[in-house]
């Protein structure tokens, strides 16, 4: 069984030199040396291996995606930008002017609503419209 007489600084060190020594990375003890308050790391072979197979047992459903479009993501259910856009997506002829409107009886920033408005047209790539005469 081989030990380091070496000491290092970060424990990820001790941990190369033991595999560097030829020691399976599994099988590298990370062995701690306080002095006072400084602190350092060794190795040593062990028998069995050190580092548990990683088992994972998450109850979190995988993280939905948020759609992109045109650089531009839809927010996320639940605050108040996905407020606007659901209102915007009720009204999609609506102008700034009334989603302010509409802001102000729901109590939402009217910067924010501007903002909102904005990049719900990016979203769907709607730009300016000419007149025509």
């Amino acid at each position: 069984m081989k030990q380091s007489t070496e000491t290092y600084t970060r424990r990820e060190n001790a941990r190369r030199a033991g595999v560097a020594a030829g020691i399976p990375s599994e099988r590298v003890a990370i062995t701690v040396h306080k002095n006072g308050d400084e602190v350092r790391f060794g190795w040593k072979e062990s028998a069995t291996p050190v580092k548990p197979e990683k088992v994972t047992t998450s109850s979190k459903p995988p993280k939905a995606e948020q759609e992109e479009r045109n650089g531009v993501k839809r927010p996320k259910a639940g605050g108040v930008c996905a407020d606007v856009w659901a209102w915007l997506d009720a009204h999609p002829d609506a102008t700034l002017k009334d989603a302010k409107a509409q802001g102000e009886k729901r109590g939402w920033n009217p910067n924010n609503v501007s903002c909102e408005f904005y990049a719900r047209r990016k979203f769907y790539g709607i730009s300016r419209q000419t007149e025509t005469k």
